[in-house]
């Protein structure tokens, strides 16, 4: 493919024809291409189909915003704020305009925008202004007007109004907002928490929450749905909770508006003894005033919505190990299409990013567990290829991620992922527990993971388990870590891990354990509990210390003390004896396996406090370890320090569980 590059555009365009390039070369692939920022992520087609938009990733921790033509030969402009400033969640307002947040972002475990601020800029970079700043309030981007091309529909928080969404339009060429007047639910004694509009922009449901004695206390508060019927009246939607509050999350309406779907578990009572509370996906009919289940997984949450072109709701997204797919009209010609692209692209995830406006072309994002991400135009009954996040894959030295159901000890049904490194070996492999972050909320998928790959490249399994208290699988099993930090959460890694032996798998004498943040502290307290399951352990940013988690916690600065307080006595609880019991740094003696301790100077979700203690601790005890700290924050960015950690584990692993163990062995 022949590429015509604007020369003003410099080497951001150099930067665009690499990433449209195809590498055919057949070597292994080494730590620096693990390391690599991805080239690509976010494509976005403009609503008249004539030019794209999409981020890339600079060395110093960058993500800057790019517009090309659609036709691909010539880079139009190019948008970034410096070091550690990400450019993200752009999108369309106009043919010739779009919005874009920017902050700042200081490590890839933090996942966290600091004071995102709402850009406008024209599609040649022209006319660029700040739309709004987040001070003491905030905004959600609820929807274009395509009547009305300068200005989105929003939902605006002010922290005085305790949560309280108010509606707004949004001029994205000056940033004046302009209140719509209030819902007649509105009221100072509850607060209207999300609002949904139809595909024409019109609000018609409201969410209203009533926080209840305790407002930090989510077990006492009451959920009300509001919805405004045929005529323009508004009315309560009577929901039969059987749980308090329930969660609740807004998917979108049908084409023709008659239906509102969306996902949520309140007709599940709390620790139902038969089924768990996943959340299922129910549709409102506007015309019969009816509430419908259409679909609910008995173990997995519905994840997310499949649209149309006018963003309607076409259907829904869940995961039971492999991604899956449920369409509510498998007529529609648009269902149709989307059945047509997943058989084009057989055990891919296949997504739509969005279409123009008339619905002839559509963005396409096709990934894997073998594929870091491809993008591909659909026009005119074609696919066309965009770009590539990482062009320079090839798929033959990339492990193949596999996902299985297991038990834990106590019945617990769990769900996890193996990658088995390429070759074909499946037993008696050296083997890295990779324990997820977060704990409470996120989860392992089926997908692309650098670090994961990176290690199966190099010839170990890899293993994950989404352990009780990991999202994906309902409110229960995500509180049923609560409070068991340590505990039934780490048995069920234990569990996995024990599973992994039984099945032939694991070379019971080479397994180490890694993760990060939270999956650090699951890293340590693993070679705490089970002295003779790993051999080494390597914690990246890790929790060691859950008394300094109360005092250290970024959580706990001015403004959230209150809420963070709540939280944290939910989640580990606050005796001090049981909080050290339950402490890697205090119970060192209990460690037989080979430490290394990775973490970033700069780290403000866990400083680096937490590392210092543990080490200062192993130093008291005479026991050796392995030591890495680098000028980065909650997780490395820099693509040297990647590489400089991404070496020092393989050499790490390759001394202790590697070939060289085998042949001792």
């Amino acid at each position: 493919m022949k590429i015509r590059i604007n020369p003003a555009a410099g080497l951001a365009a150099f930067c665009f024809a690499i990433m449209l390039s195809t590498n055919l070369a057949a070597e292994p692939p080494g730590v620096e291409f693990f390391a690599a920022h991805s080239k690509i992520s976010d494509v976005q087609i403009s609503p008249d189909g004539k030019h794209i938009a999409f981020n890339y990733e600079e060395e110093n921790n960058e993500v800057k915003l790019a517009i090309a033509t659609s036709d691909l030969s010539k880079v139009v402009h190019v948008l970034g704020y410096g070091e550690d400033h990400h450019l993200e969640g752009h999108f369309w307002v106009s043919n010739t305009r779009l919005v874009s947040w920017e902050g700042r972002n200081t490590g890839f475990l933090d996942g966290r925008r600091q004071l995102a601020q709402l850009i406008g800029l024209d599609f040649n970079g022209k006319n660029r202004e700040t739309l709004f700043v987040p001070q003491q309030s905030g905004i959600e981007i609820l929807s274009r007007l395509r009547q009305d091309p300068e200005k989105i529909l929003v939902g605006k928080r002010h922290w005085r109004d305790e949560g309280q969404m108010s509606l707004y339009t949004l001029d994205v060429t000056d940033g004046e907002l302009d209140y719509l007047g209030p819902l007649p639910m509105d009221s100072s004694e509850t607060s209207i928490v999300a609002i949904a509009v139809d595909v024409d922009g019109n609000h018609r449901i409201a969410v209203e929450l009533d926080d209840g004695k305790d407002k930090y206390d989510g077990d006492d508060d009451e959920i009300t749905f509001h919805f405004k019927d045929t005529a323009g009246a508004w009315k309560k939607l009577d929901l039969d909770q059987k749980r308090s509050p329930g969660r609740f999350r807004p998917l979108g309406f049908s084409e023709d508006n008659r239906y509102f779907y969306f996902t949520s578990n309140f007709d599940v009572a709390r620790n139902d003894p038969v089924k768990r509370d996943t959340m299922g996906v129910f549709s409102f009919d506007f015309v019969d005033e009816e509430l419908i289940l259409e679909f609910r997984h008995p173990d997995v949450d519905v994840l997310s919505g499949i649209y149309g072109p006018q963003r309607e709701v076409l259907g829904v997204r869940y995961e039971p190990g492999y991604p899956q797919q449920h369409y509510f009209d498998t007529e529609n010609p648009h269902v149709k299409l989307m059945q047509a692209f997943e058989a084009t692209f057989p055990n891919q995830k296949v997504t739509v990013n969005n279409y123009t406006d008339d619905g002839k072309i559509a963005m396409l994002h096709v990934t894997s567990d073998r594929n870091p991400g491809a993008y591909y135009m659909f026009s005119e009954g074609r696919l066309k290829h965009v770009a590539s996040s990482q062009p320079d894959v090839d798929s033959d030295w990339l492990g193949t991620q596999e996902a299985f159901t297991m038990q834990a000890r106590d019945g617990v049904k769990l769900y996890g992922f193996l990658t088995l490194p390429p070759g074909g070996q499946d037993t008696n492999l050296p083997l890295v527990v990779n324990p997820h972050g977060g704990p409470h909320g996120p989860f392992d998928r089926w997908r692309y993971d650098r670090r994961v790959q990176m290690l199966a490249a190099h010839g170990y399994a890899v293993l994950q388990v989404n352990f009780r208290g990991s999202g994906g699988y309902g409110e229960d099993f995500e509180k049923s870590g609560y409070r068991k930090w340590g505990r039934e959460m780490q048995d069920d890694v234990t569990d996995a891990t024990l599973w992994a032996i039984q099945q032939g798998i694991a070379d019971p004498k080479r397994i180490c354990i890694y993760g990060g943040s939270y999956g650090g502290y699951a890293t340590l307290q693993g070679l705490v509990r089970e002295p003779e399951l790993y051999q080494c352990g390597i914690g990246v940013a890790g929790v060691y210390s859950l008394p300094m988690f109360w005092d250290k916690w970024d959580g706990m600065r001015q403004g959230r003390r209150k809420f963070s307080k709540v939280y944290l006595e939910n989640i580990v609880g606050s005796d001090e004896a049981e909080l050290k019991a339950y402490s890697p740094a205090f119970n060192v003696d209990k460690i037989k396996a080979a430490v290394f301790i990775i973490h970033g100077s700069e780290d403000v979700r866990v400083p680096i406090d937490q590392a210092e203690l543990l080490r200062d601790e192993l130093d008291k005890i005479g026991k050796s370890y392995e030591w890495m700290v680098r000028d980065e924050g909650h997780g490395f960015t820099d693509v040297q320090n990647r590489i400089d950690q991404f070496s020092a584990m393989l050499s790490f692993l390759e001394k202790h569980i590697g070939r060289n163990e085998l042949a001792a062995n």
